[in-house]
């Protein structure tokens, strides 16, 4: 049982970081929605995150907080769990 605990907490990680890179490289290349898709748990936590409006009402300009880095230091760990969450029901369900 620790030895499944194990790969399935490493395939999280793995995952998690996988995505992360892929999701960098198609923010770079101009896929801002495949971006936001790839590495969903930074979108989720960024949308709970305020965002300042230090323009105009006409021209808004938005400025991240600190909650918005916090949120996405968070979207790994939470990556993590996910990913190692599935990978852990798709181990035990292989190994029944």
């Amino acid at each position: 049982m620790a030895k499944h605990i194990f790969q399935a907490a490493a395939i999280g990680v793995m995952t998690t970081i996988v995505l992360f890179g892929i999701a960098l490289l198609a923010a770079n290349a101009g896929y801002e929605s495949l971006a936001k898709g790839l590495f969903w748990q930074n979108s989720l936590l960024q949308s709970l995150a305020p965002l300042g409006n230090i323009g105009t009402p006409q021209r808004p300009v938005y400025e991240g907080t600190p909650l918005n880095f916090l949120a996405f230091l968070a979207s790994f760990p939470l990556g993590f769990f996910v990913y190692g969450s599935v990978a852990y029901i798709a181990l035990a369900k292989r190994r029944a």
